[in-house]
């Protein structure tokens, strides 16, 4: 019983066991449809409702090396797909905020919900922090949008990756001919990287810096007025770095990209921490909020997350016509879906699809933060 308990007590211990329970679990098929890595959040669920607790760092430091490689991977399609395709990511982005407008004024206005709790349920759907910061600063750290954050939190995560998953299964593409229209990546570049020099030889230093460089961006703060700031955070800044990074390619001699073989395995291990701290931290406020609010706010949360998300890619796909898998990158990123984008390059086995995701985000971010906002100035406090 001693040993078992001071078991439980080992930090180490306990967050890779979570690990390997979460990537174990996220490889079982459920009528076709793999978890994946973000098999690791559910399992961290449990245990956080158990009393595990997996420090802020860990989920921060993930979501940077994720994005940063995310980033890497994108930047040599990036300002090429970014160009062809502008127009099409910006009312890709103000679909999901349309989306999740509409529903958090029908939750108001039909279900007499708080406010600040459907604005912290929209938070959690998006799966957006920066978001539930604003509503945060609007109505004080006491405010219930923390619960509502919490609650709509995991299925905003898991209905994104099953849209992902089930979409291309649905309606039986060619993943191969789908994966032909995505933009091609330039070789002129590859030839002339064999010249460079490399600090190491997996290019585990060009991550770093991409972090590095990341959380210094992400750390500038925005006044917007009335006391609401905006920042990109470390995720943000990490996927703008890393996509300036490898776009500028080299330093002098020095070599600034980094080979698939590095990025998979570090973009994999990132989301897994990032996955990790936030379903423990989510785990004992999941629980208590069911019991406290039912059923009605996970119902809500579904729909803003499923409304925005649909909204999202029939204006990606059919206004705007980017082929499937780049549709759904540009959902991922318009819904700040991290984990997602994981999911989609394993459905679509390519990591052109990045740049998508990478084109929307940031914007996505950002209108994310201001909406809270918007829709207080519209709907009243």
């Amino acid at each position: 019983m001693d040993f078992m308990q001071s078991l439980s007590g080992n930090a180490v211990f306990m967050i890779f066991l979570t690990l390997v329970l979460g990537y174990a679990l996220g490889r079982i098929s459920f009528a076709g449809i793999e978890f994946g890595t973000s098999g690791v959040l559910i399992v961290a669920l449990i245990f956080g409702a158990l009393g595990m607790e997996v420090p802020s760092v860990i989920g921060t430091a993930g979501l940077g090396l994720f994005l940063a490689c995310v980033g890497l991977s994108a930047g040599p399609t990036f300002f090429s797909n970014l160009k062809a395709n502008f127009w099409g990511y910006i009312a890709t982005t103000a679909a999901v905020l349309v989306g999740a407008s509409l529903t958090v004024t029908l939750a108001v206005k039909a279900f007499g919900l708080p406010l600040d709790l459907a604005l912290g349920v929209m938070a959690g759907a998006m799966t957006s922090t920066a978001s539930l910061a604003t509503t945060k600063e609007v109505f004080g750290d006491q405010s219930a949008a923390g619960v509502g954050y919490g609650l709509a939190y995991v299925f905003g995560i898991i209905s994104v990756l099953l849209f992902v998953q089930l979409l291309p299964k649905l309606l039986k593409v060619d993943i191969a001919a789908e994966n032909d229209k995505l933009p091609k990546l330039p070789a002129a570049k590859a030839e002339k990287e064999k010249e460079l020099m490399e600090i190491d030889g997996p290019g585990v230093f060009v991550v770093c810096l991409a972090i590095m460089l990341g959380a210094l961006i992400g750390s500038f703060k925005l006044p917007l007025g009335g006391g609401a700031t905006f920042s990109l955070g470390t995720g943000g800044g990490a996927i703008i770095a890393g996509i300036v990074v490898s776009s500028v390619g080299h330093i002098g001699k020095i070599k600034l990209t980094a080979p698939k073989s590095t990025l998979v395995p570090l973009r994999d291990l990132g989301i897994a921490w990032f996955l990790l701290q936030n379903g423990a931290a989510a785990g004992p406020k999941f629980v208590s909020t069911l019991e406290q609010y039912g059923v009605m706010l996970l119902l809500i949360g579904a729909l803003i997350s499923c409304v925005s998300l649909l909204f999202a890619y029939a204006v990606a796909r059919f206004v705007f016509r980017i082929p499937l898998f780049g549709a759904l990158g540009a959902t991922t990123g318009a819904m700040t879906a991290a984990p997602s984008l994981n999911a989609l390059i394993g459905v679509s086995k390519d990591d052109r699809v990045a740049s998508f995701y990478a084109a929307c985000q940031p914007i996505a971010t950002v209108g994310l933060v201001v909406l809270p906002n918007f829709l207080v100035a519209i709907l009243g406090a």
